[in-house]
Order: structure tokens, then C-alpha cells, then sequence
């Protein structure tokens, strides 16, 4: 049985997801919720986010989509395209759900192949270069569970969408 894919990601109240290819904010509970999530299963990412991050993280598989043959990613797979991130992920031992994690070119590709949406909404305006796409509320329109939280003045929403 082929393992579902599911998307993950931390968005503004205008979709920005990052700026000078990093991420736009430090707020530990989305990170402890991000890696929470994501273990056990296979993170597919571009090689700014496997960047961002600075390696693999453990517990799970990594493929990083990158177009440059020559590059590698210590304790990571790479891939030439999504599609072939999906099969080498599904290969992987991993048992856990399949995440796209970014960043926007990926998450531009993956999303309409997702089964799940897990969004955290960030309740903090940035000056973002790089961006969600525009129609995910209209292709997830389910909420399957929604919390609420704060992290000092930034307030997030964490929710689990559906087609």
C-alpha cells in the first residue's frame, strides 16, 4: 500500500513562507510540531529548506529535489523531480506518511498531489519573498482539527485540513 502524502507548513496572513531563503520566524512550538509530525515518515524538500535546516533530520527519510546532478545532501536522498522524490520516498523504509515541506517551488508542484494539509496559520505579518500558493483553502476546504495558541505576541492557529 502506498504511503499517503501529506503537506506541512507554517504560513502569514498573506501565504509568505520564508524570505532570503530562510524561514520568516523562530517560534519553537511550530518547530516541536513540525518535527513531531514528520517522524517516522519521509520529508520531500528543495535544497533551500534542506539548507535551512543544515542536515537530515533523524527519525525520518529526507529526499531533496535538486536539478544540479552534482549536488549531495549528507544523510539525504536526491531527486531530479517531484515525481521521482514520490517514488524514491515510497522505496524508502520509513513507515510514516510522505510530507511535503517546502519550500515554494515544492510546495507548488506537491500540494495537488496531497491527501492532508497540516497549516499553521502565524498570526505575525513579515516581508516574505517566497510564498504558499494562493487556492489552498479552496482545495482543503475540511478542517479536521484546529488549535489555538500563543507564542509571546504571535498567535498561531494549527490546523488539519482535507480535500
Amino acid at each position: 500500500m502506498p504511503k499517503p502524502i501529506h503537506c506541512i507548513v507554517a504560513v502569514a496572513p498573506d501565504g509568505a513562507i520564508g524570505a532570503g531563503g530562510r524561514l520568516a520566524w523562530d517560534l519553537p512550538e511550530d518547530s516541536r510540531y513540525f518535527r513531531a509530525m514528520t517522524e517516522g515518515g519521509v520529508m520531500i524538500e528543495g535544497p533551500v529548506c534542506y539548507a535551512e535546516l543544515g542536515h537530515a533530520l533523524p527519525g525520518r527519510g529526507t529526499v531533496v529535489v535538486s536539478r544540479n546532478p552534482a549536488r549531495t545532501f549528507p544523510d539525504a536522498a536526491r531527486a531530479s523531480t517531484l515525481p521521482e522524490a514520490i517514488t524514491v520516498a515510497q522505496s524508502m523504509p520509513w513507515p510514516g506518511p510522505i510530507w511535503i515541506t517546502g519550500g515554494e517551488r515544492v510546495y507548488a508542484e506537491g500540494l495537488p498531489l496531497c491527501e492532508r494539509l497540516y497549516i499553521t496559520r502565524v498570526g505575525q505579518v513579515i516581508r516574505g519573498d517566497r510564498f504558499f500558493p494562493s487556492d489552498w483553502e479552496q482545495a482543503f476546504p475540511q478542517v479536521l482539527s484546529r488549535r489555538v495558541s500563543r507564542q509571546g505576541e504571535v498567535e498561531l492557529v494549527f490546523e488539519v485540513r482535507a480535500r
